[in-house]
């Protein structure tokens, strides 16, 4: 059986008439196929993320996630915390504003600072000091997985500990792109809105996080790459071919997006990249 990677590497190579792989390896096609995840994430912005992270003792500044794009916006204690760069900061705030501090829950944070200086990570201001307690937080061991929650019981017998449900909050099903969920807390932390770039495979073994309506657009993009790189003029004029089919395809895929992929007339939404 074939995976879905092989699947969209056959549907190129129909139109590449490259089936024996005498001009075009896997290989190659994989790195047009990473290309074209990467172009989709830009070009739709659909990929939109949330994650929690908790508030440490006299820690400013902490760790983002790997392919974010672009910030919406954070909160912090179920409001918007105003996002503001480190340049904003230097300029409109003392000098050495990353070492002014706050104690908690007595004072408030003001600012998240995030900007391309330092796309990795994410600060706030002032710097938060106080005793934090996180009820359904447990500390990850070197393998990732919960070491203790008081009260709860683990879900599965058969590995990590995926999600957590609690009476009090039936609605807030926990998951993440990034392993084992650590912190469900809804206090003490700050939540991160966001839309970032799927994960990229590295071999026609793994999946694609992408849906399957995406899989007509990746083959497109491979075979406009692949024929882009040609020196053959036919083979570039048939590029251009498969672009605009990339791009009439995501068009689809946006307008679909737009009602939130609801055909009910009496549905409305209001899209926003990152609402």
């Amino acid at each position: 059986m074939t995976t879905r990677i092989e699947d969209i590497f056959l549907l190129a190579r129909d139109t590449l008439n490259d089936h024996n792989k005498e001009r075009w390896s896997d290989e190659t096609l994989l790195r047009n196929l990473k290309l074209a995840v990467q172009d989709i994430a830009i070009e739709t912005n659909l990929f939109k993320h949330i994650i929690t992270i908790p508030l440490k003792n006299g820690h400013g500044t902490y760790e983002m996630p790997d392919g974010i794009l672009t910030l919406s916006h954070v909160t912090y204690d179920r409001e918007d915390l105003p996002l503001r760069s480190s340049g904003w900061m230097s300029a409109n705030r003392e000098i050495d504003w990353r070492t002014t501090s706050v104690e908690l829950p007595i004072g408030e944070l003001a600012y998240a600072v995030f900007d391309e200086v330092k796309r990795k990570e994410i600060a706030v201001y002032p710097k938060p000091f106080g005793t934090f307690t996180y009820p359904y937080v447990s500390e990850p061991n070197e393998y990732g997985l919960i070491g203790g929650i008081e009260d709860y019981s683990q879900p599965s017998a058969y590995g990590a500990t995926a999600e957590l449900i609690d009476s009090d909050m039936a609605d807030d099903v926990q998951t993440s792109y990034y392993g084992v969920v650590t912190s469900v807390t809804e206090e003490e932390v700050l939540t991160i809105y966001y839309s970032r770039c799927p994960a990229i495979p590295i071999s026609i073994d793994d999946d694609l996080e992408l849906d399957e309506c995406f899989d007509h657009a990746i083959k497109f993009y491979i075979c406009g790459i692949a024929l882009r790189n040609d020196i053959d003029v036919a083979n570039r004029n048939m590029a251009t071919e498969e672009f605009k089919l990339y791009s009439r395809t995501l068009e689809s895929i946006m307008e679909l997006a737009s009602t939130d992929s609801v055909a009910a007339p009496w549905f409305e939404s209001h899209y926003d990249g990152m609402g």
